[in-house]
């Protein structure tokens, strides 16, 4: 008997793989993160190689940076309920924001301790306005060796109760007063804005005599003054913001010649407020060779101006770092940062160096 054969099954192929296909809300999110990172990406770009080059480049060096923060951390919430792939780009958008964009720093030896070494605080201190005796506890508390201040346009009676037996030198705006005894060496002249930009001081340290140069750079803010649509678009405030900012240029130049011309085998400390970022191509031309205390050992943004009351701005949050603390090769920094209170326009800066 024969069996009846089954006939051969053709292979199956298996089902089709259906693609999953992104709702509104994730084609929005994908599509705004990506607009957020590039938005960061070109603000980060202009900022690093145009700068104070150009007048827009100037504008974008002093405006607040926290909308660029605040975009892609905003999104990385949204992203952890609505599209996860997002999340990665959001990060880095945060991570862009916050270093090479806003300037945080993050000390290379974290475990460091501030041990001996020279306290050093500076402070603009905005002719003793509006709480100048909040500024002096907060100088205090970081215990100084040196305190130089800007916009100390007189001698403070509370500034000898505050040192008493202390050393000082008080010329223009600059007071400087130290432990240690100090010798007057000059003052820099800005022949294009006719006013004394620093003061120079010999400071006769344990371990031998210090150069310190108190500066106080004229300021951007008014090179925006002409600066609305009209001027815009007639080409007279950018024109106006260019000039501005090449004097500002010879301005800080004249300083930097200033600081060469004193210099010798002594150790050397520039202080003030400079009144340009350190991503400010006027700071890196002119500045170049010296350490920045807070880049090497700050934390933060340190932000240190301005301190005051703002109609388009929060009250009391600064948004750039124009004050500092530099040093030549002869240092080497343990510890800096800038103060917590609003007793003045701008926050203090102190920072503790150790001969190298």
């Amino acid at each position: 008997m024969q069996l009846p054969t089954s006939e051969p099954r053709a292979p199956s192929t298996p089902p089709p793989v259906s693609v999953r296909r992104l709702n509104l809300a994730q084609r929005v999110l994908r599509i705004v993160s990506w607009i957020s990172l590039a938005t960061i990406l070109a603000a980060t770009t202009a900022l690093w190689f145009v700068s104070e080059r150009t007048w827009w480049g100037t504008v974008l060096t002093f405006l607040p940076r926290h909308a660029f923060l605040a975009a892609p951390a905003l999104l990385l919430v949204v992203s952890l309920f609505v599209y996860r792939r997002m999340i990665l780009v959001n990060l880095a958008g945060i991570l862009l924001a916050a270093f090479p964009l806003m300037g945080a720093r993050v000390p290379l030896a974290l475990s460091a301790q501030e041990g001996d070494g020279l306290r050093v605080v500076s402070c603009n201190v905005q002719r003793y306005e509006p709480d100048f005796d909040s500024v002096l506890r907060e100088i205090t508390s970081h215990r100084p060796d040196v305190v130089a201040l800007q916009e100390a346009l007189w001698i403070d009676a509370r500034l000898g109760q505050t040192f008493p037996g202390w050393h000082t030198i008080q010329e223009d705006e600059y007071w400087i007063g130290s432990r240690f005894p100090l010798k007057r060496i000059g003052v820099c002249r800005s022949k294009r804005f006719d006013r004394i930009s620093g003061l120079s001081v010999e400071i006769e340290a344990p371990r031998g005599p210090i150069v310190l140069h108190n500066l106080h750079l004229t300021t951007a803010r008014f090179g925006f003054v002409p600066l609305s649509v009209s001027s815009v678009l007639d080409g007279s405030g950018p024109a106006f913001v260019d000039k501005y900012t090449r004097w500002r240029r010879e301005e800080a130049l004249e300083c930097r010649a200033d600081v060469d011309r004193h210099g010798s085998k002594r150790p050397q400390l520039i202080v003030g407020d400079f009144n340009t970022p350190t991503v400010s191509d006027i700071y890196c031309q002119a500045w170049h060779g010296f350490a920045n205390a807070f880049d090497e050992a700050g934390c933060g943004f340190g932000y240190t101006a301005p301190c005051t009351t703002h109609r388009h701005w929060f009250n009391d949050v600064p948004w750039v770092r124009i004050d500092h603390i530099l040093a030549d090769d002869h240092w080497s920094v343990s510890a800096c940062g800038v103060g917590e209170g609003n007793g003045s326009d701008h926050r203090l800066i102190w920072a503790v160096l150790k001969p190298r």
